[in-house]
Parts: structure tokens; C-alpha cells; sequence
């Protein structure tokens, strides 16, 4: 299983076409499958996020009149998980939402190069998966930087650049961007993708923290 990640991983950096065309058009591609492939760089992060970095953080406390401590304490709960899913989680946000959503505008934008939507959503799975080496970079930058993780350029713009990189050589390589015509719609499909990624990411969050909430509060008057 590693030496075929190993394989696959060095094949989408360099020659993208044949991992995802062997594995849309054979039965037997040589290559890892995509879904595979992203969910172990997933778990080898998530594992190392674990012991490497703090993710532990002073939530924003917003000042609430009249005394309001459950909308205070629900505020801080939805700041939690909007951090925790950008920072810690955030190859488990990419593999479960990124994917799907980068595939969308690829409908569009790819409709002359990808004839379905299973080929996009392929072509994302190893184009995520790859994308989670940048997280070599955003390890150290999330332990060494001075600055909070609240800060959006912690949780939002450095994410969005490391991984933009490397999804957007993949997808250059992939397409064999040549043509001016040919990088505006790969810069438009990955932009249009990865903001739906935020917003959708924010939205999933906001449920995620008021369930939380809910479940410390069930906590709490159960006398817990």
C-alpha cells in the first residue's frame, strides 16, 4: 500500500493524465485509488497534527448586553469549530467538501476536456490528496508563527495559497496549460471551487459549534 502511494503520488506531480485516465478508462489501473489515496495523506496529517502542533486557542468572546451567556457561550463554541475545521481538521474538511466542490465548476469549465462528473471528481480526489503535501509547510507555520489562529491569514489566506500551488500545478499538467484561454479556466474552476469550499466549510462549522453547544449545555443541566 505505501510503495503504491509513493507510486501515485510521484505520478500526479508529474504526469497526472495517466493516473486519473487509467483509472477512468481501465479496470485495472496500476495506480492507488483516489479515494484511498486521499483519505491516508488525511490520516498521516490528522496524525501528525496531532502530536506536532497545538491547536488550543483563546476563542473571540463577543461582549453580549443583558447578560446573555448562552449566546456568548454558543459564539464561542461556533468560533471553535470554524478554527478547528480551517487549522487542525482541515484535511478532513478538504476531503470531505473540497472535492465535491472543485468538481462543480469543473462541469463548466472542463465541459470540452471532462465528460462527466465522476472525471472531475477523479481528477479532484488526486488533486486534494496530492494537495495535502503542502501541509509540510502549513505544520511548522501553524507551531513556529507568532500568530493566533483566529488570525485569517492563519485559518483562510495561507491554506488557500499552499494547497492553491500545488492543486493548480496538477491542474496544469493535467490539462497541459499552453494556451492563455486554457489557464483562465483552470484559475476560474479552482477559484470558484475553493470559495464555495469557504463557504460551505464556514456554514458546516456554524452546525457543527451550535451542536456543541447543545451537547454542553444537555451536559450541564443534566448535572454533569
Amino acid at each position: 500500500m505505501i510503495r503504491q502511494y509513493i507510486q501515485t503520488i510521484k505520478a500526479i506531480f508529474s504526469h497526472p493524465q495517466n493516473v486519473v485516465d487509467s483509472f477512468i478508462h481501465t479496470e485495472n489501473s496500476g495506480y492507488q485509488h483516489p479515494f484511498l489515496f486521499c483519505l491516508i495523506g488525511v490520516l498521516v496529517i490528522l496524525i501528525i497534527n496531532l502530536f506536532l502542533v497545538d491547536f488550543s486557542f483563546d476563542p473571540v468572546t463577543p461582549q453580549v448586553d443583558g447578560g446573555h451567556e448562552q449566546i456568548q457561550e454558543l459564539a464561542v463554541w461556533m468560533d471553535i469549530a470554524a478554527v478547528r475545521a480551517s487549522t487542525q481538521f482541515l484535511p478532513l474538511s478538504m476531503f470531505l467538501l473540497l472535492i465535491p466542490l472543485l468538481s462543480l465548476p469543473g462541469l463548466f469549465f472542463f465541459r470540452d476536456q471532462m465528460d462527466s462528473f465522476y472525471s472531475n471528481l477523479i481528477l479532484n480526489s488526486y488533486t486534494v490528496g496530492a494537495s495535502l503535501v503542502a501541509f509540510l509547510i502549513l505544520i511548522p507555520a501553524w507551531a513556529l508563527l507568532e500568530i493566533p489562529l483566529t488570525d485569517s491569514f492563519m485559518n483562510t489566506t495561507l491554506p488557500a495559497i499552499v494547497t492553491g500551488v500545488i492543486g493548480l500545478w496538477i491542474y496544469k499538467n493535467y490539462f497541459r496549460a499552453t494556451k492563455f484561454s486554457v489557464w483562465v479556466r483552470i484559475f476560474s474552476s479552482w477559484i470558484t471551487g475553493y470559495m464555495m469550499f469557504i463557504f460551505v466549510k464556514g456554514f458546516a462549522a456554524g452546525i457543527i459549534g451550535y451542536m456543541l453547544f447543545a451537547i454542553a449545555r444537555i451536559y450541564e443541566l443534566s448535572g454533569g
